[in-house]
Formats: C-alpha cells, sequence, structure tokens
C-alpha cells in the first residue's frame, strides 16, 4: 500500500491495491480498510459537533459558603484592597521622598501613583533609537508646566529640548532620556 499525503488543507489520498482506486473521502477509507490495520482519526469542525462526544450534563452539585473555613488561606494570599499609608519619617531607606504641602499652591500638579511614585516613565521604540521621558496624569494647566520645564532643561544643558503637550490625554512627552532630571524637577517644585 502507498500512501500520498498533501498539506492539511488538502484531502488524504490513499492508494489501496490497485494504483488507480482511489479513496476520497475518511468514511470511505475506514470501510475498505481491513480492521485493525490501520486507525483514522476524523477532525471535527469545533468541539460540540463530534459525535464522539456525549452531552455533559449540566447539573452540577454545589454549595454556597459565605466564609468558608479555607477562606483564610485564600486571603492571606490576595492583594491589599488599598495601598497602607506612609508612616512619616525624615528620611527613607529607599531614597523615596513623599509629597510635600506646598506643591497644592502651583496652577499645575503630577499626582502620585498608587505606590506613591511620580509618574514619569522612559519610553523606547524604533528598536532602541528613540527615546522619550512621559510625564502622565497631570493636572491643571500642562502649557505652563510644559514651559518650566523647558526652563529647566534649557539651564541645565545649555540647548533647546523639544516637548510635546498632549492636553487631552494628559501628559507631556520630553525628547530623549530625561527621566532623572524630571523626577528632580518635580521633587524640587515639592511634587
Amino acid at each position: 500500500m502507498a500512501t500520498v499525503l498533501r498539506s492539511r488543507s488538502a484531502f488524504a489520498r490513499l492508494f489501496v491495491g490497485k494504483t488507480g482506486q482511489i479513496l476520497n473521502n475518511l468514511t470511505d477509507l475506514g470501510a475498505k480498510l481491513a480492521p485493525g490495520t490501520q486507525s483514522v482519526i476524523r477532525h471535527y469542525s469545533n468541539y460540540i459537533s463530534s459525535p464522539t462526544i456525549d452531552t455533559v450534563n449540566q447539573d452540577y452539585n454545589y454549595e454556597i459558603f459565605k466564609k468558608p473555613p479555607e477562606w483564610e488561606y485564600v486571603q492571606r494570599l490576595l492583594p491589599f484592597e488599598t495601598i497602607p499609608k506612609v508612616t512619616p519619617k525624615d528620611e527613607y531607606p529607599s531614597g523615596w521622598v513623599p509629597p510635600k504641602e506646598e506643591a497644592v499652591n502651583h496652577p499645575y500638579f503630577i499626582p502620585r501613583t498608587k505606590n506613591g511614585e511620580l509618574p514619569i516613565y522612559l519610553e523606547i521604540t524604533h528598536r532602541g533609537m528613540r527615546r522619550v521621558s512621559k510625564i502622565r496624569k497631570l493636572e491643571g494647566d500642562l502649557w505652563l508646566m510644559n514651559d518650566d520645564i523647558r526652563k529647566f532643561l534649557k539651564n541645565k544643558y545649555n540647548r533647546f529640548v523639544m516637548t510635546r503637550v498632549h492636553d487631552f490625554a494628559k501628559f507631556i512627552e520630553v525628547k530623549g532620556d530625561h527621566v532623572n532630571d524630571l523626577k528632580q524637577w518635580a521633587l524640587s517644585k515639592g511634587f
């Protein structure tokens, strides 16, 4: 018996005995093959239409507990619903600085993330060739904040730094890797 297999999208044709006799579908194949010599696996279009699967009984026996005894073990693994408040200290070992009271007096504001960090990120695109620093979650007068950021970076590097303000999405992009400089500027303003 010679076997000719094509790609998955084409039908498999088997030459049994004489070369002129071609079996066109799997049902003919199963009828003409001797039992026990070869097994045929039929692939159905979906799981439900498969005749080899019996219907599954949808009635499951279950009980609803308000607080099962095992729940205390699961509750230990769940994350906190809210981040606990930070205990005030003079200095933190990680170098983290809490926001100051004077930050509210500015016409713009940078709220902290839920973990207490500044929302200043570096986006690297074009296989590492483009680096853009991004300040997110901004509130207030973004154009005044953009002018202050430009002045700060121009004084630090003695050159013009390109920025882009997205007023609707409330973020400012600065061309280049200026994340540490922007964080230094934000901390100096008290954010």
